[in-house]
């Protein structure tokens, strides 16, 4: 008996190794990983917002001058003015009468090219903000800053600093946001 004891136990490993893999070959593949969703395609830029395009390009930096609307010195509604009259289009000079015209846009609306304004809450906020609480709510509705959206929650504007990308969510600008308005031509249907 002491034979067979001796080749049960020669036996064992190799069988528990064939069953081992006979199960484990048996078995489901593991899931594939989760494959992450392509981004939407970016929409085409119209030639309207090419020509646009360009023209902010020619603005970013550009210094800060009250009444500016050229590339050596500009403020905020000299930028938009400056912008559009390059693609031929003419828009009213202060900020308040560019919130006037064009078509009004909401927030969650936004796209490339579409001015955004501000309420008087951006200066105050910036310089002193504890007037913000004693100046009358007529104050703070008076339109006074502007910039040209450009996708993403960011817009240039013309800030004392000169020309530069600010986000739409910092605080100031979200609390003084006033609404936006539209002067591009639409997109062809089924366009963003």
């Amino acid at each position: 008996m002491a034979p067979r004891k001796e080749l049960s136990w020669k036996i064992f490993p190799w069988a528990a190794l064939a069953v081992t893999l006979l199960l484990c070959g048996c078995a489901a593949a593991p899931p594939a990983p989760p494959v992450a969703p392509l981004p939407p395609p970016r929409p085409r830029f119209t030639p309207q917002e090419v020509a646009l395009d360009r023209a902010l390009g020619r603005f970013y930096g550009a210094p800060y001058r009250f009444g500016g609307t050229t590339p050596a010195g500009v403020d905020c509604s000299g930028l938009v003015l400056a912008v559009y009259q390059q693609l031929g289009m003419a828009l009213p000079r202060t900020a308040a009468d560019q919130f006037t015209a064009g078509q009004p846009v909401p927030l969650n609306r936004l796209r490339f090219g579409d001015v955004v304004f501000f309420n008087r809450f951006c200066q105050v906020n910036k310089s002193a903000p504890y007037l913000a609480g004693v100046l009358p709510p007529a104050s703070l509705r008076q339109i006074c800053h502007n910039g040209i959206y450009l996708g993403g929650g960011r817009f240039m504007h013309a800030s004392n600093r000169g020309v530069k990308v600010s986000r739409l969510d910092a605080e100031v600008w979200r609390r003084s946001y006033a609404g936006a308005r539209r002067y591009l031509l639409p997109r062809a249907p089924g366009s963003p």
